[in-house]
């Protein structure tokens, strides 16, 4: 018996581009019949599936190709324009975070509140309440309002919900990237226990691997209309081969709401494709245990170029940042003094092996980046997630380990400091070409000889990439991570969310030609009696000082000098002393706290 069924639904929105802001502009547009036509944007076009009772349907695709509207109108939240969807039995949505929960509410209360909406009295409600509680591991906050909750705190309670209303129908967007790995596995051991009951799952992901282990069938949804549907493991190789194929033919992609990075009109420098490569060359998008991934970055250079850095970053489905190295983080036979190469002109890539991955099955984002100098806001151009690739099972879900040790492999041919011959290639059985001279080493080899995985030139994380466009604010808690830098420990939940800092840590912010004041949120530790003080800086100015005399959070707002256009800056913290709690006999935490920050912004 089909419990979901949707036969030739398609949907329409109105985009209206104008609005008035004033009620003077609504006037006289009135008057004047100056209104400007509205948009009708389809997000389905006649979209027909049928999901049976006990089956887990995954749905994929590019940001914007209707997936999240396909579970709106599976949970009821929006109507078809055509089309009929028919669902037999109760539904349950995990949409997007803080749908169905009301941000003043506790944790507690909106717990009866989604019984309700479900039909549940608040004695069945109550029945389940300690359960939830326990499932959500939110003792402490639960009677905190949610507008103080985290994203991942939200998502375990609404998933706790979930586990114990028993639904008939579970429909879940991707919720469950914001959740820590431990809980993930809890929560699929629950979808996996909803499978057994006979429960039909249908949800959202962008881990093609997640969706080949635990779908019994895939959905490949493009710009609103189905592309494919069936088997998962040949709809999402078919899926991701052509996401590749796309990016080889047509640059960058902004797919998964990853940001593309254009390259500045003026660089003399800029990528052409970013993708992965098994040992043979080929490139690809799944690799199976023990087998290297390797990351080329094709280039085109317009003019002789002088010190040059490429750069690789590794990344979570979600965006969040692994791994990023740089070709400054190496000791390389083509660098000069300082770290940066020479690169001629023309077209040419280079590599950069990342090892085999220690991590586990999964999906994965790689960005790729080259700039002058050793700013990453220089010329140049950064790819934010600009392939992923597929890791095929190999031990236990949820492992986490991250242990690389990256080295650059092909550089740009231009002889420098005295090297003339090529740099080694990729080892194993199957090895890569080197340059033009037709050299292949291994890369123990290069090894030996000083081209060492970071070990001689310094860590690949002393140098922060921001590979994201920043906002113009960040508030901890809140997918901050892509906009980082150094010295910050993680994200604590009070609430609200902060971080502790060290004696000195950094952030990337944008500021536009408007901007006029630089804000910070921080509190100071509230384990001594002597006040926490500062400094503000921005792009290494300072900019104003600060003193925490109370164990409060506090705000400052310091004057920032005007720029002319758009554009990114650091903005770092310093106090002067920090404090370590062990020191002063208060518990065993033996970290150096500066400040606690909640919130950092431009305005």
């Amino acid at each position: 018996m089909d419990t979901v069924t949707l036969s030739n639904v398609s949907k329409s929105f109105t985009i209206r581009h104008e609005q008035s802001r004033t009620l003077q502009e609504t006037v006289l547009g009135f008057l004047l019949q100056r209104r400007e036509a509205p948009e009708e944007f389809w997000a389905l076009r006649e979209v027909s599936f049928r999901a049976a009772r006990g089956q887990t349907l995954g749905i994929i695709g590019q940001n914007g190709s209707g997936k999240s509207t396909i579970l709106k109108l599976i949970a009821g939240t929006l109507r078809p324009t055509s089309g009929t969807v028919q669902t037999n039995g109760r539904v349950f949505a995990l949409l997007e975070l803080g749908a169905g929960f009301h941000p003043d509410l506790t944790g507690r209360e909106n717990i009866f509140l989604n019984g309700s909406f479900l039909g549940l009295s608040r004695r069945e409600m109550a029945l389940h309440y300690d359960s939830i509680l326990r499932f959500a591991e939110l003792e402490t906050f639960i009677d905190t309002p949610l507008k103080h909750y985290s994203s991942g705190m939200q998502m375990r309670l609404g998933f706790a919900i979930a586990a114990h209303v028993d639904p008939d129908i579970v429909v879940i967007d991707e919720v469950l990237a914001v959740g820590d790995a431990s809980f993930r596995q809890k929560c699929f051991a629950t979808l996996s226990d909803f499978k057994r009951e006979g429960k039909t799952i249908i949800f959202v992901s962008h881990d093609a691997v997640a969706v080949r282990r635990f779908c019994d069938e895939a959905l490949w949804i493009e710009a609103g209309r189905v592309r494919e549907i069936g088997d998962p493991e040949r709809v999402t190789r078919a899926y991701l081969a052509e996401a590749q194929a796309g990016r080889r033919n047509g640059g960058a992609s902004t797919d998964r709401g990853g940001a593309s990075t254009e390259a500045d009109a003026a660089s003399p420098i800029s990528l052409r494709l970013v993708e992965t490569i098994d040992p043979s060359g080929k490139p690809t998008t799944h690799f199976f245990p023990g087998v290297p991934v390797t990351v080329r970055l094709s280039y085109e250079a317009r003019v002789d170029c002088e010190d040059v850095t490429f750069a690789v970053g590794l990344h979570r489905p979600d965006g969040s940042a692994l791994h990023t190295v740089t070709t400054r983080a190496q000791s390389l036979p083509l660098a000069r003094t300082g770290g940066g190469l020479t690169v001629p002109a023309g077209e040419g890539e280079v590599l950069c092996n990342l090892g085999v991955l220690p991590l586990g099955p999964g999906e994965y984002a790689v960005s790729g980046g080259v700039w002058m100098g050793t700013d990453w806001r220089g010329a140049g151009e950064r790819r934010f997630r600009a392939t992923r690739f597929a890791l095929e099972p190999r031990h236990a879900p949820g492992t986490t380990l991250l242990a690389l040790a990256p080295c650059w492999l092909r550089l740009p041919d231009a002889p420098a400091a005295g090297h003339s011959r090529p740099v080694p290639s990729t080892g194993g059985d199957s090895r890569l070409r080197g340059n033009d001279e037709g050299g292949a080493i291994n890369a123990d080899e290069g090894r030996e000889e000083g081209v060492d995985g970071g070990r001689d030139g310094g860590a690949a994380d002393d140098i922060p990439v921001c590979w994201q466009p920043p906002p113009a604010r960040v508030v901890m808690g809140e997918g901050e991570e892509p906009f980082l830098g150094h010295g910050w420990y993680p994200t604590e939940d009070w609430p609200p969310p902060v971080r502790w800092m060290e004696m000195s840590a950094s952030l990337f912010l944008t500021q536009d030609d408007l901007v006029q004041s630089v804000g910070i949120a921080i509190v100071r530790p509230h384990h001594g009696p002597r006040p926490a003080t500062g400094r503000v800086l921005v792009d290494d100015r300072v900019v104003g000082t600060f003193m925490l005399a109370s164990p409060g959070l506090e705000r400052f707002s310091y004057p920032v000098p005007a720029v002319p256009t758009p554009r990114p800056v650091e903005v770092k913290i310093e106090v002067d002393e920090p404090l370590v709690p062990a020191d002063l006999g208060l518990g065993d935490d033996t970290r150096a706290l500066g400040v606690a920050v909640q919130e950092v912004w431009f305005e």
